[in-house]
């Protein structure tokens, strides 16, 4: 089962987005519930109150005019409003209709039921109310188009709609910029812990780090302290390990070379000397290289002034012994006086490892070749075996050999020239060097 990663921004957009967002929504639901049965309730009571100011009159003129005829008077023309056309009202006593609006004139022979009632005129809905006076032998019909309240409960949502519409996305606007902002101390924090150097195993300053986020730096912190004592110890083991066997070593160096003396005169007892004082050679260069790694990895190097080029010179000049017990050719095309920031001492081994790889790895006769251009580039190149593709990216591990020559090695020698690189800020390249061999090349200037 895989696990996503998430974002806690959108997260946090999500879940107060989302309320606000249905919130709101509810908050229009229930606004036009609430209104539109307000509306219902003010225009239901304005019919009942026409019905009765009607009823009124109408007594009136009943007490005033006895017998079956009434008559109300013609409406007044001047009298007009925009809704005029959506009222209507109608007076009966019996079965003979006395007065009616305007609008009323155009109804079709309907008879609302006694109270509020729904009707459809031309296929519009109406709102009709009709009382009945038993007593007077009355029938007051008062009525309204739906139109009317439709068009308030829209007034009404509009009114609502608009400030929402311009506070909701107001609303997001500053919750998206606050979340943005909040989450910028955490932002910085994986920025400064993404840029440091894979030996920079320092305390992260929990100063502007927000609170939810400190429980993080520290359990970081103890981490980096963890891993930091860890690679301490394995330094300090493989240094005192190393200065711990060098001294059997050397006596058993020296002690070989008497007993190869003195079995001069045995030749079956030489080969297996020569094997003996071969193992105790790489046994010994296997110490100093552990040593170097140990002593460099132990020390923060401190970058100063160095010319390279007598850097270079003094690296040649230690390799050219074997060099020429190889019977080697040395192609040397080294600019003078090239000045960089670095350490002398550690540039030294790197390019004496270099160097040292080329030599035995180099048949005899064979040609190596060193240039060190003004633009700070050094390139190294031999005519040996060469390295595959795949192992180009394998060969600067400790103790990782790629040689399928037999070529004796502690695998540590380019381990330890990829690290002194990266300290000073330098890449290594490897490439093929046509037909065969090897194409080592950095750039001191970058």
């Amino acid at each position: 089962m895989t696990s996503q990663n998430y974002s806690i921004r959108k997260r946090l957009l999500l879940w107060i987005s989302i309320p606000i967002l249905i919130a709101s929504f509810l908050i229009m639901i229930l606004a036009f519930l609430f209104s539109w049965h307000e509306i219902e309730e003010v225009y239901d009571s304005q019919l009942v109150h026409t019905a009765k100011t009607l009823l009124q009159l109408t007594e009136h003129e009943i007490s005033e005019t006895p017998g079956e005829h009434l008559f109300l008077g013609e409406e007044n023309p001047n009298l007009k409003h925009n809704y005029e056309n959506k009222t209507a009202f109608r007076i009966w006593r019996g079965d003979m209709l006395v007065l009616q609006s305007v609008k009323a004139a155009e109804f079709p022979a309907i008879e609302a039921p006694s109270g509020f009632s729904n009707q459809t005129i031309d296929e519009k809905p109406w709102r009709f109310f009709v009382y009945i006076d038993a007593h007077n032998n009355l029938r007051i019909e008062t009525s309204e188009r739906y139109a009317i309240r439709y068009e308030l409960i829209t007034q009404l949502m509009i009114s609502l709609a608009i400030p929402m519409g311009i506070l909701i996305p107001s609303l997001l606007a500053i919750v998206w910029i606050g979340v943005r902002k909040s989450l910028k101390p955490l932002v910085a924090l994986s920025r400064a812990v993404d840029k440091r150097d894979s030996d920079d195993l320092s305390s992260i300053s929990s100063i502007d780090v927000p609170v939810e986020a400190t429980p993080l730096v520290h359990a970081l912190n103890r981490l980096f302290g963890r891993i930091s004592d860890s690679f301490r110890r394995e330094r300090e083991f493989t240094d005192h390990a190393a200065h711990e066997l060098r001294t059997p070593l050397a006596a058993m160096k020296t002690q070989t070379q008497v007993l190869m003396k003195k079995a001069g005169a045995m030749p079956e007892c030489r080969d297996g000397f020569d094997n003996l004082n071969a193992t105790i050679d790489r046994s010994t260069h296997l110490l100093e290289q552990l040593l170097s790694l140990a002593r460099l990895q132990n020390e923060t190097i401190p970058l100063s002034d160095v010319n390279l080029s007598e850097c270079l010179e003094d690296a040649i000049a230690e390799i050219s012994v074997k060099a020429k017990e190889k019977d080697l050719s040395l192609n040397l095309q080294i600019a003078e006086n090239l000045h960089i920031k670095g350490h002398a001492d550690s540039l030294y081994i790197l390019i004496r490892n270099l160097l040292d790889n080329a030599v035995k790895y180099t048949p005899t006769k064979g040609v190596i070749g060193v240039t060190l251009s003004k633009m700070g580039m050094l390139q190294i190149t031999d005519t040996g075996p060469g390295i595959t593709d795949a192992d180009k990216e394998r060969v600067f591990s400790r103790f990782v050999r790629a040689d399928k020559t037999g070529q004796t090695g502690s695998g540590l020698g380019l381990s330890i020239a990829q690290w002194i690189a990266d300290a000073h800020g330098v890449a290594i390249f490897l490439k093929d060097n046509r037909p065969n061999g090897l194409i080592v090349e950095m750039d001191f200037k970058t």
